[in-house]
Order: C-alpha cells, then structure tokens, then sequence
C-alpha cells in the first residue's frame, strides 16, 4: 500500500462546506466533487512502552472525548500533477481551501487526506490511509457567518486565479507571508494574537523596512505631511487608531480585540484579493505614487 502523498493519488476530504454542483473541473486533472464520510478520531490508551517495532501491549482502553467531521466534499489531486514553480501536492490542497476561505467560508477545512475516493472506502479490501491535516478543534470565525453552502460564483473565481495567485506566492516573499498571515491567524483560539499575526502581514506589503513599524510613526507622519492644525491632528488619529489596536493586542491590553481582529482580517483581505485579481503586488515606488497622487 502506497503510503506516500508526493507519489500517488490524493483525495482530500472537505468539511464545513457543501457544494453547490456534483463536480468542478479546476484544469490539470484537479476536481472538486460532491461525497460524504462521519471522519471520527476516538482516544485510545495503551499503558506501557512498545517494544520497536511493535504496538503497545495490552490493556487498551478507550477513553470519552473525540474529534469528528462531517466530510461533504472531495478534491482529487491527480499523481501526475505537474506545474512549473509550484506547490508540493498537500500544499496544492491546502492552496484551494486558503482560497475558499479567503471569499469568506472561514469553516472550510480538510481534516483528512486518503489516496482513495470516499466511497470507495466501504469496499476496499485493503486498509485505507489517512494523513491528518487540518484537525485543530478551535478556530476563529472572522467572516462573522456559519453559512456553509458554497455560492458557485466562488468556485468560478478560485478557477479564474488560483494559477496565478500561485505564481505570486512563489515570486513575492511580501505577498506569500500576507496571504499565509490571513490564512493561519483564523486557527488560533486568541483574537489578540490573530490579530498581531494579521498586522505583520499588512505590514509586510505597505511598510517593509522594519524602522517604520514603530508606534511613534504616527505622529512622525503627520507631522511631517501636514503643517499645524486641524488635518495634522486628524491625520494623526487616523494613523494611530490603525496602530492602536494591535499595539493594546501585543502588550495584552486590549478590550475590543475580537472586532479589532475582524475588522484588520477583512481588511488584508481585500487587499489579497485586489492583489490577486490585478495579479500584480504593489511596490513601495507605486504606493508612494498612490499617495501623492502621481
């Protein structure tokens, strides 16, 4: 039995959202499909050593408390998958989802990965293999909705891009690190640390140098735009109130940082997505343009 996943067929099981048409074709052999499998992951302990090589002796015993879910759809990777410059084949998996989430079905996740189509299952005589992925128990829901029916547009728009927003994560560092910022921060159980996590990868793209991720810049910004009065001042506060939050967030005094966290997720959000439909990431050089109005 095949027990590598760079060498063989993938099927990757997807809860937390069901489909709105039976199949998908995304090109190269990749297809998203409808299925259903209760994935259960029950606790059971064994009480000494193993000898190498072999299982752990006797007694087992089964313990209360699992991890389960409901599987709805499949993504086949074919083994014979081949794009220059691109993903290993569980990270190409892991590609797709990241960019279901992005449009907003947070809840997506692929728990398991086999090397069989679920309802093969059933009726194979040899024992299926799983390899774990996204299995964490607590999660973040920035996108505020439990809504787990995908709108196609959705399936349309990960067809349109998913190609070429692969190619920025391997050719922009900046883009890479932002896009796996608002990927990876919906995973952790703390809306402060998310919310830091967030903030590194807007300020990977728009403030590169580390000197300019200071606190104190706010006001040397509006200082240095706006002479004395009223537009230094409200500059100012607009600077610092984008600041604010994740600095309370760092230092652990933060009251509001659920709404602070969802507010900056959505924000690197729609930069991601502009980014990915202009293919383009934005320089220093073309951002200053955009302030100076050049």
């Amino acid at each position: 039995m095949i027990n590598d996943p760079n060498i063989s067929e993938l099927y990757a099981g997807i809860s937390g959202i069901v489909l709105p048409v039976d199949k998908y074709e995304f090109g190269y052999g990749i297809v998203l499909s409808e299925t259903y499998a209760h994935v259960m992951a029950p606790y059971l302990v064994a009480f000494s050593p193993a000898e190498p090589g072999k299982p752990h002796p006797a007694p087992w015993k089964p313990v209360k408390g699992d991890l389960s879910f409901d599987v709805y759809a499949q993504l086949y990777i074919p083994k014979d998958l081949r794009i220059e410059r691109w993903f290993d084949r569980i990270n190409t998996i892991w590609w797709f989802l990241a960019l279901i989430r992005l449009n907003g079905y947070t809840f997506a996740r692929v728990p398991v990965v086999g090397i069989l189509p679920f309802s093969e299952i059933p009726n194979s005589i040899n024992e299926p293999i799983f390899w774990p992925v996204e299995m964490n128990s607590e999660r973040l829901n920035p996108s505020e909705s439990a809504i787990i029916q995908l709108d196609l547009s959705v399936l349309e728009w990960v067809n349109k891009y998913w190609l070429t927003a692969g190619m920025l994560m391997r050719d922009y560092e900046s883009f890479s690190i932002a896009f796996q910022a608002v990927d990876q921060c919906i995973w952790n159980n703390s809306p402060a640390l998310a919310l830091v996590n967030v903030w590194g990868g807007l300020e990977k793209i728009f403030s590169p140098s580390n000197q300019e991720l200071r606190f104190r810049i706010s006001t040397a910004i509006a200082a240095y735009l706006e002479p004395p009065g009223e537009n230094r001042l409200n500059l100012f506060y607009t600077i610092r109130k984008l600041y604010d939050a994740r600095s309370r967030a760092a230092h652990g005094t933060a009251s509001d940082e659920k709404k602070a966290f969802t507010d900056t997720y959505n924000l690197l959000r729609r930069v991601l997505i502009k980014i990915i439909e202009e293919n383009k990431v934005p320089q220093k050089e073309e951002i200053e343009k955009l302030i100076f109005g050049v």
